[in-house]
């Protein structure tokens, strides 16, 4: 029994941990999937705003678009810029059928969320796919990256509270108003929500759209705090 609990427990140590840097393949880190090395290169985001998430070259806790017109989520952290190799993981996860870099993924997610001591929520909610797209793709990346972080740091997942009912065009090359109307009234809540905070999670934010509609959504459920995760926010 005992040899069984220990091989156990050291499958679990390697499945979090990898022992290959996830870069260079490496030896990584303790307790990190990545080398120092690699890990001082990452592309890392830095004078963002507190609220979306936007990097900005300003003495200030938040931007000028939030300081006007504040989105209706509370707070948003996305620890590396969209470029480099965190992009390159993140399309190989997303678009080359690569879905278990997931947990490497939410490894560097969560070390950065212990490192900058963001809080945790009560709830996570991964944002939604159509299931047209979903069937496309076979797998939705919200959905893994959130199931491995919430395993990773206990907190409890979200399945199918959010759902998105109608098939959108894609967001990319739409400016900020069409995304706004391509998205209205996509998504609705399917069960009662319990949680006071939540976190939405998605692998990439840009202009935060789609996660503002979730967003008032929750609001308008009895949701008090909602903050943004994604492993990369686009500059």
């Amino acid at each position: 029994m005992d040899f069984t609990l220990n091989n156990l427990a050291k499958t679990s140590t390697n499945w979090l941990f990898p022992k290959k840097c996830i870069v260079c393949k490496q030896p990584p880190q303790e307790n990190h999937p990545c080398c120092q090395h690699c890990y001082d290169e990452l592309p890392f985001q830095s004078l963002a705003c507190h609220q979306c998430g936007q990097r900005f070259a300003a003495d200030s806790d938040y931007c000028g678009r939030c300081i006007d017109h504040p989105p209706a989520f509370d707070a948003c952290f996305c620890p590396f810029q969209y470029k480099k190799v965190i992009k390159t993981h993140i399309q190989s996860f997303k678009y080359y059928e690569k879905p278990e870099l997931a947990h490497n993924l939410a490894q560097l997610l969560k070390y950065e969320l212990q490192a900058n001591d963001i809080e945790y929520p009560e709830l996570i909610i991964p944002v939604p796919l159509h299931i047209n797209k979903l069937r496309h793709r076979g797998f939705n990346q919200s959905q893994l990256l959130a199931n491995a972080l919430g395993t990773s740091l206990d907190i409890e997942v979200a399945h199918n509270i959010i759902k998105k009912h109608k098939a959108t065009e894609a967001q990319a090359g739409l400016t900020l108003k069409q995304r706004s109307k391509n998205l209205k009234k996509c998504f609705s809540v399917n069960k009662k929500i319990n949680a006071k905070s939540v976190v939405i999670i998605d692998d990439v934010i840009t202009t935060g759209t789609t996660v503002n509609e979730i967003s008032k959504i929750l609001k308008r459920n009895g949701v008090n705090y909602i903050q943004i995760w994604g492993i990369a926010h686009t500059t």
